[in-house]
């Protein structure tokens, strides 16, 4: 039995397995992206929203940008990664694409342990929680503009808040040396990236200051308040561009606004599962009595998780995939929480059976994506072809068959791949405006009709 453990403590802090395990996500992850097509939105960013032409230059970004942060919203970082890739061949994005999502599941989990620690099951099991219970998968992860906007952002994100987690829980962080006035100039930048999760970022930042200052009785030093204010200041000039309360802003009225929070909370029900197993796993490392600042750690990154879904309501717009920073955030909570009850002894058990339940539930899930993302890509090439006859028979008003899938890990579910009467829908007019024909529409098969 000893023996047994150990062989199981050793693989659990292997070195070799923890690189295996994050070969193995990239493996699927850039799977995933090359059975992703292109759609919707992502044909309308290879045009200038200053002039309509092509982007065919990195010269060209800076005046479509200014545009787009007139007319659509503020999200100019994130859109100027969609717009840099439209000018590559797709299989750079795909590449790279599963490379972030890597880093992201990477950087959940060294939020989740403490600095040094390695504990490959529970980095398996993040990934678990991520693959199983993120919202809108695909479009989050794989879909070239929603991936930009989501998976892209949360990244450089969680980047800003990790020296204050490190510096709060006693650990060497970027905050403790002369390059911390780098978060300076880098505030500016997470603090522009997308509404949601820079704003839960923001708050979280400075939930952790407070929490040195009242609770640990230390010093709060500019290094650590500046870059807040920096970030609030980037913040600023994405959600007050003229493009984003346009189409965005949802107004303060109180009617208007708690018509909102009412939407926000029948939008929770996406996330739902995680949200109940934070509140769970919170219970029980209150009643096992774990290190206070892993507690309040999780409780703050809980804090933010579900503040990140309630600034929507301030929008009038959040499809699904919106919620990915809030099930991220609280995924993060429960990551930690998890890895503080697998010290102790009283819910160790629990929380192994947890992880187990999660990790084999991969091999379910995971194929079950796989498998709608190729059915969808071989339906995509049908289009296409469709598209190529009937554009050399000298069609100008082309019909094409829409994709229909059947999972979350299909970018396509949720999206207008293409509307079956209005040539001007965003998607119809850019993708008719790519193949160089006057109208393109989508038939829909009857029974989803």
């Amino acid at each position: 039995m000893e023996r047994a453990k150990s062989v199981v403590q050793k693989l659990n802090s292997s070195r070799i397995l923890f690189a295996l395990i994050l070969l193995a996500v990239f493996g699927v992850m850039l799977v995933g992206n090359f059975l992703t097509d292109k759609c919707a939105d992502d044909y309308a960013y290879m045009f200038s929203f200053a002039d309509g032409s092509r982007i065919d230059s990195l010269s060209d970004i800076p005046a479509s940008m200014a545009a787009h942060a007139r007319t659509m919203n503020g999200r100019l970082i994130a859109h100027t990664f969609v717009q840099i890739f439209e000018m590559l061949p797709k299989s750079v994005f795909n590449v790279l694409n599963a490379l972030l999502f890597v880093c992201s599941l990477g950087l959940c989990y060294v939020l989740c342990v403490p600095k040094g620690t390695r504990h490959n099951f529970l980095l398996l099991g993040l990934f678990a929680a991520i693959w199983i219970y993120e919202p809108s998968f695909g479009q989050v992860n794989f879909w070239l503009d929603g991936s930009c906007n989501y998976l892209w952002m949360s990244v450089f994100t969680l980047l800003f808040i990790l020296p204050y987690v490190r510096h709060f829980c006693g650990e060497r962080s970027l905050l403790d040396g002369k390059a911390g006035w780098l978060m300076v100039p880098y505030g500016l930048f997470a603090g522009a990236c997308v509404e949601n999760l820079s704003g839960a970022v923001i708050f979280m930042a400075i939930l952790f200051l407070a929490a040195e200052r009242f609770l640990q009785k230390k010093t709060v030093r500019p290094v650590q308040w500046l870059p807040i204010c920096t970030e609030v200041c980037g913040y600023a000039c994405m959600v007050f561009a003229p493009g984003e309360q346009q189409n965005k802003g949802s107004g303060l009225e109180p009617l208007r606004l708690l018509y909102q929070f009412e939407k926000v909370m029948d939008r929770f029900h996406f996330c739902g599962v995680i949200v109940a197993a934070f509140v769970i796993l919170l219970f029980a490392a209150v009643s096992q009595r774990i290190d206070k600042t892993r507690l309040l750690t999780a409780v703050v990154f809980g804090c933010g998780g579900f503040g990140a879904g309630f600034l929507f309501v301030l929008t009038k717009y959040y499809p699904g995939r919106c919620l990915a920073g809030c099930t991220l955030l609280l995924t993060i909570a429960c990551g930690v929480l998890l890895y503080a009850l697998l010290q102790g002894e009283r819910f160790r058990l629990h929380a192994l059976c947890l992880l187990t339940l999660l990790t084999l539930s991969l091999c379910y899930w995971c194929p079950h994506g796989i498998k709608d993302m190729y059915l969808m890509h071989e339906a995509v090439q049908t289009s296409t072809a469709q598209i190529t006859a009937q554009k050399a028979a000298g069609e100008t008003a082309l019909h094409v068959a829409v994709p229909v899938p059947e999972t979350k890990y299909c970018a396509f579910e949720g999206l207008v791949y293409l509307s079956p009467t209005d040539a001007n829908h965003i998607s119809n007019r850019s993708m008719a405006k790519y193949y160089g024909v006057d109208a393109v529409f989508g038939d829909v098969p009857p029974e989803v009709q």
